[in-house]
């Protein structure tokens, strides 16, 4: 017999062999499946505890597993149910491509161009939407510019270019201008509320235009450290007439005088100059700083690793502005990754020492709440000369570009050299959301780029955060 023809009849009996074989085998739609016969001899079967993807079965879990399961059902299914919109939301979103078609229609096909939406709240100010858009065809790689606008009316106005030269140049510039006539004052040191009433005082509101230019550069160094030298210029003016969601700071810390009673309207020369120095005549002053950062972590979405960020700056006031201080911060981040979890751990410490007479500006101070601090409490609520802040985060993941969070702040202020600190009044803040995951830098250091948080602190209730500045 030719080859040709053994080769056709081989493949005959072949084919026979597996279809008799396939009738033999019992039907998945038929009942239980045979799960007593060995594995090589049927298809895998996840009734029968078989993988579907090649691995061997998993191991029984051990008892304290089962113990730590157990111990877990309660605030696991609470958890659950608290988050089952979001995942539900998250899940319709993905299946339908919504991210996908809003980055096509809103970039251009080289990713380079294009327009990304803006919106952000807090419990406690105003909310702002808005655009940025960005240009990345510029001469030179890496190099590119956006630009940003936010807004709710007139009262809040906020507009931002950010500039990225040469990647091998390692600068980058910014410029900024903020109006708002709803910021926050609660004194400086560590007040709850029941020291602010105890002393005839509350939070107050003030508003103020803030002008900003700025420059930095940065260099890679060996053993995971890098260098930045960093510089900017400032302008700020401040009111006290006309601002909203609370009583004027000119009402609440005025000073003694009869042209400052309670019937007159506010005005900048009835703040108290000793509780907030610098308010009358705003701030003319220039930064000058040097940062290094320690880096050895994974940079993948929940990776492990630490690192440590140290700056000092150097502040002094232009003409007339006695200013003259230096501000000194570090922070540590630690973080202890799994599959699809991670815990991270994140640290600050600041210190403002005064280098003259004159005194340090309540704009300058140490400020411990907000985005990136107690998230339970408003930004510039706790203010001091020094500050600690601890956060302790849990993340898990829910989608592509979301993961679920809980988390605690704890932190508050003291006086020079973190004097006071020991007895002072520490404020803890706790609460769950959703982080949208973008770039991997920021965000495992913890910094709340974009996504939805519900927050309680003890001593102000609860607060939502919500900002979306990209997808």
């Amino acid at each position: 017999m030719s080859p040709r023809g053994l080769i056709v009849i081989t493949s005959a009996l072949s084919l026979i062999g597996g279809v008799a074989r396939a009738a033999d085998a019992p039907s998945p739609s038929n009942g239980a499946p045979d799960c007593a016969s060995s594995p090589e001899s049927r298809s895998p079967d996840p009734r029968c505890g078989d993988a579907l993807d090649g691995r061997d079965a998993a191991a029984p879990a051990s008892a304290a597993r089962e113990a730590g399961r157990a111990a877990l059902f309660l605030p696991r299914e609470i958890t659950a149910g608290l988050f089952w919109p979001f995942v539900e939301t998250a899940d319709v979103v993905e299946s339908h491509h919504v991210q996908n078609w809003l980055v096509a229609w809103l970039t251009s096909d080289d990713g380079r161009v294009g327009v990304r939406p803006i919106v952000k709240y807090a419990t406690g100010f105003l909310p702002t939407f808005g655009l940025r858009v960005f240009y990345d065809r510029l001469p030179g790689e890496g190099s590119g510019v956006s630009a940003s606008f936010e807004t709710v009316g007139p009262s809040v106005l906020i507009g931002e270019i950010d500039a990225v030269a040469p990647r091998w140049t390692g600068l980058t510039f910014r410029a900024i201008a903020n109006h708002r006539d709803d910021r926050y004052f609660a004194g400086v040191g560590a007040l709850s509320n029941v020291d602010l009433a105890a002393d005839g005082w509350s939070p107050a509101r003030f508003g103020s235009d803030i002008f900003l230019g700025e420059v930095r550069w940065t260099r890679l160094l060996p053993a995971h450290f890098q260098l930045s030298l960093h510089g900017d210029a400032q302008e700020r003016n401040y009111w006290a007439d006309g601002v909203r969601g609370g009583p004027s700071v000119a009402s609440v810390f005025r000073v003694s005088s009869p042209m400052c009673q309670a019937t007159v309207a506010p005005l900048n020369s009835c703040v108290d100059p000793v509780i907030m120095p610098g308010f009358d005549d705003g701030l003319r002053i220039i930064h000058e700083g040097a940062g290094i950062v320690w880096d050895y972590r994974s940079h993948t979405r929940d990776g492990s690793g630490a690192a440590l960020a140290v700056d000092a700056t150097f502040a002094e006031g232009v003409g007339s502005d006695p200013s003259r201080h230096v501000t000194f911060s570090a922070e540590p981040v630690a973080a202890i990754g799994g599959t699809d979890r991670q815990l991270l751990l994140r640290g600050r410490a600041v210190m403002v020492e005064a280098l003259s007479e004159a005194p340090i500006p309540f704009d300058e101070l140490a400020m411990m709440s907000g985005y990136n601090g107690m998230r339970g409490y408003l930004d510039g609520r706790f203010r001091g000369q020094s500050g600690l802040l601890t956060t302790a985060e849990y993340r898990w993941y829910v989608s592509h570009a979301i993961d679920a969070t809980l988390f605690a702040d704890f932190g508050t202020v003291a006086g020079r050299d973190f004097q006071g600190l020991g007895s002072a009044r520490w404020f803890p803040s706790y609460g769950f959301g959703l982080r949208f995951y973008g770039t991997p830098g920021n965000y495992w250091e913890g910094a709340l780029e974009s996504g939805a948080q519900v927050v309680y602190a003890p001593d102000n209730g609860f607060r939502v955060i919500v900002t979306v500045a990209s997808f």
